[in-house]
Formats: structure tokens, C-alpha cells, sequence
């Protein structure tokens, strides 16, 4: 039986006042949710619980089970369609830009073009990972992306509630058990990668409790949670985290400003509120020292040090413009240009965008422009449906991603496998193209 290729289109773009625009093309209603949707869940839950907890997923053990976890959560869902001859695709307009820098990669593998082909290699396999669960997460149906969120909000309130407890009492042990760095918090080696985690967590649990026509006592609780989970991305003192925050909250309030919904936009307004008494509370003055630390960034030798880093980035860039150094390669490559001294070991740009055109030069950072453009137009797009659970999926997803994405111009998120792996599962659902008749 030959393979039957069906790529689910678009059924029609809405306007913003959510009336629909006439389309010829037939509209097929989403099906409850079965054993194929069910495993979708499970596996992305699964795979996404465990990386967070496995200290980021930054160890090789760690990083091996989410390449092999992933590759067979692919397998388990394809596999029953391909053998029905009958494969069913939902459009997408990520899928180009994610392919196309999946095939850089693989050009800088196979013909050499890597200062170090092993490395990037490796890279290769853990984008892979990401790619498989960007694309499950986009196939999730309604029913499927909703539980998928439900269970990531419940799971940040769980694990930041940890996160305070172990704060409290920490005798400099992730875990009370495995040693970590001064900085560690939460199941995180370094603060500001867990305020990733947070980042694009918190807001998925602030968007189920601010959208109308949700029962008062869970939009009291998903309230609750994330006013927690928003308070340790200031007890876990990352500038960066606290940056990020604050632009997903000036972001989300204008989303819901331009739908019009004022009184949305000021409840939002008193979580803020509420969110600075609790953080005070529990803190003992550290926020205040890394808030003062901000209004003059320049005497900060961390900053300082970043900026460094940023200035010698062109001159990388000039020797391997097109397709990079390679994937994975700052580390290995940077010290050669390295235009200042210091004891540290220089292991990541600390600039995710500046990172990501030394290591696949001008064609990969275009498409990681191109990825975020289709980003955001799917994602808006998908919100102005005037639907509670359309703009849950849309709404908790894209603001998340816009926190990391803001993170990401001074950290490197996005090379902790965990919080890559949540992006780009959040990536999938946020740009998912609704089907409008099934929620009406």
C-alpha cells in the first residue's frame, strides 16, 4: 500500500473581532482524544519531567535518554500511520525554517565544513531530539494540547515549590544529596537556567486563570500557582530572569489590552502586586541587591565579561560567514579570539543569538530569525480566536517563549537541553493552526 501523505491546511485566517472569514475549503472537527493522543501526552510529559529534574539534562547519561526517548515517542506515533498508509501532517509555518537549520547542520557534518565535525555531530543528535518534539507537540489536538499544558503548569508549581523549600533549608546539595555550585537552584546547577525554566512555565498557569469563562476556584488556584512560581524567579536572583519576566508581563498585558480587555490587564496588574510581598517575605534582601545591581550594569564585572565576549564575536564571524564554524563549537573555538584575560573558562556566549551566528553563520541565524517571525504570527494569530481554550494554547505558550527568548540575549538557555527541549514543545503548541469550527 503506498503511503498517502496528508498535510492538514489552514481552514482560514480570523479577524480580530473573531467572526470568520468564508473559505471554501472543508473543515474536519478535532477527534476526541484516543490512544495516539494519549501517548503524545504522556511521552512529551515524560520526557520534559525528566530532563527538568535530571539537573537540566545537561549530563551525557541524561542527554542519551531524551535523544533515545524522543526517536521512539516519534516512532510509537508515526509508526501505526505509516502502516495504515495514511500519514497525517498538520501544516505549520515553523516547519520550514526548522528544517532548513536541521540541514545546515548535517551539510556541516557530512562535508566537513565543522572545525570539529565530532562535536557538531553531537549537536546533531540532541536537534534531532528537539525537532521530534517540536513536531509531536505540534500534532497534539485540542483535548491533547490542553492536557499537555495542565500538567507542565502543575509540574512548575511542584517544582518551584521545591525550589523554595530547598532554598530555605539548603546545605549546598541539589537535592539535599548531589553537591552543586553556590549558584545552583531548584534541580539547576546555575540560577539563571532555572529562572528559563520559570520563565516559560509561569506563564501558562497566569493564562488559565486570566482567561474568562474558567471556573472561580481554578482560576483562584492556577492564580496561586503562578504567583509562586513567578516569586522564584526573584528568589533565585537571576537579572536576566527578572528582565525576561517583567517583558512577558508588559507583553501579556498589551495581548490582552488589544483584545480589549482591560480588566484582564489589571488583575494581571494586582498578581504583580502580590507577587513583590511574597518575594520579600521569603527573601532576605538579596532581590533588593540584584535589583540595585541593575540600574548600573557597567560596574558589574559579569556583564562586563559578556561584553567582552560580544566584541570579539565579529571577528569569528568574518572568517566563516555563510554556514559557521559549526554547531557546538564556541567553546572550542573562542579561545583563539578571545581579545581579553581571565582564570574562566569561557564555555558559551552567554548570548544565544551571537552564539548561534558564530556556529552556523549567516544562513543559520536567518533561520532563526525565520523561526521567530512565524513564531509570533502563528501565535497571535491563534489567540485572537475568541475562544477560552484557543487562547490558553496560544496565550501560555507564546509569552513563555517570549521570556526565553528575551533571556536569551544575555544567558544560554537554549543550550540546556531541558529548557530547549520545553521551547521548542511550547514552539509547537503555540504555532499550532487551530481548527475554528471545533471551537466554537
Amino acid at each position: 500500500m503506498g503511503l498517502n501523505l496528508t498535510i492538514r491546511r489552514d481552514p482560514g485566517p480570523l479577524i480580530a473581532d473573531g467572526t470568520h472569514t468564508p473559505q471554501k475549503t472543508a473543515i474536519v472537527r478535532d477527534r476526541p482524544t484516543g490512544a495516539g493522543q494519549s501517548i503524545l501526552v504522556t511521552g512529551l510529559s515524560a520526557m520534559l519531567i525528566f530532563a527538568v529534574l535530571a539537573f537540566g539534562c545537561v549530563d551525557q547519561w541524561a542527554i542519551a535518554i531524551l535523544e533515545i526517548g524522543s526517536a521512539l515517542l516519534l516512532l510509537f506515533w508515526i509508526w501505526p500511520q505509516i502502516s495504515s498508509g495514511h500519514l497525517k501532517l498538520k501544516a505549520n509555518r515553523l516547519y520550514a525554517p526548522v528544517v532548513l537549520f536541521g540541514l545546515i547542520i548535517v551539510v556541516q557534518v557530512v562535508f566537513g565544513l565543522s572545525a570539529y565535525v565530532h562535536v557538531t555531530r553531537f549537536d546533531l543528535w540532541k536537534y534531532g531530539a528537539y525537532g521530534s518534539l517540536f513536531l509531536l507537540a505540534n500534532q497534539c489536538e485540542r483535548v491533547g494540547a490542553h492536557r499537555l499544558l495542565t500538567i507542565l503548569a502543575a509540574f512548575g508549581f511542584i517544582v518551584a515549590l521545591f525550589a523554595l523549600v530547598q532554598y530555605l533549608a539548603y546545605n549546598g546539595k541539589i537535592y539535599w544529596v548531589w553537591s552543586a555550585l553556590p549558584n545552583s537552584f531548584g534541580p539547576y546547577v546555575d540560577n539563571s537556567h532555572y529562572a528559563g525554566l520559570m520563565e516559560m512555565l509561569t506563564p501558562i498557569p497566569l493564562a488559565m486563570a486570566l482567561t474568562h469563562d474558567a471556573k472561580r476556584h481554578r482560576q483562584l488556584l492556577w492564580m496561586v500557582a503562578g504567583i509562586l512560581m513567578a516569586a522564584t524567579i526573584f528568589v533565585c536572583g537571576s537579572r536576566g530572569g527578572m528582565t525576561a519576566f517583567a517583558v512577558e508581563i508588559v507583553f501579556l498585558a498589551g495581548l490582552f489590552v488589544t483584545r480589549r480587555s482591560r480588566r484582564t490587564a489589571w488583575t494581571l496588574f494586582a498578581i504583580c502586586l502580590a507577587i513583590g510581598p511574597f518575594v520579600f517575605w521569603i527573601d532576605s534582601g538579596g532581590v533588593l541587591k540584584r535589583l540595585g545591581s541593575m540600574w548600573d550594569p557597567l560596574t558589574n564585572a559579569d556583564v562586563m565579561s559578556r561584553l567582552e565576549v560580544a566584541r570579539d564575536v565579529p571577528r569569528m564571524v568574518r572568517l566563516r560567514p555563510i554556514a559557521g564554524w559549526g554547531l557546538g563549537l564556541f567553546p572550542i573555538i573562542y579561545p583563539q579570539y578571545r581579545s581579553f584575560s581571565t582564570d574562566l573558562v569561557v564555555n558559551q556566549a552567554h548570548n544565544d543569538y551571537l552564539q548561534a551566528l558564530v556556529e552556523t553563520g549567516i544562513l543559520g541565524f536567518a533561520c532563526v530569525l525565520w523561526f521567530i517571525v512565524n513564531l509570533y504570527r502563528s501565535g497571535i494569530r491563534n489567540f485572537r480566536v475568541r475562544s477560552r481554550v484557543a487562547t490558553v494554547r496560544a496565550l501560555g505558550p507564546l509569552v513563555g517563549c517570549t521570556g526565553i527568548l528575551v533571556h536569551s540575549f544575555s544567558d544560554f538557555n537554549l543550550h540546556i537541553p531541558a529548557n530547549a527541549a520545553l521551547f521548542f514543545v511550547l514552539s509547537g503548541i503555540a504555532s499550532e493552526r487551530h481548527n475554528t469550527r471545533s471551537m466554537e
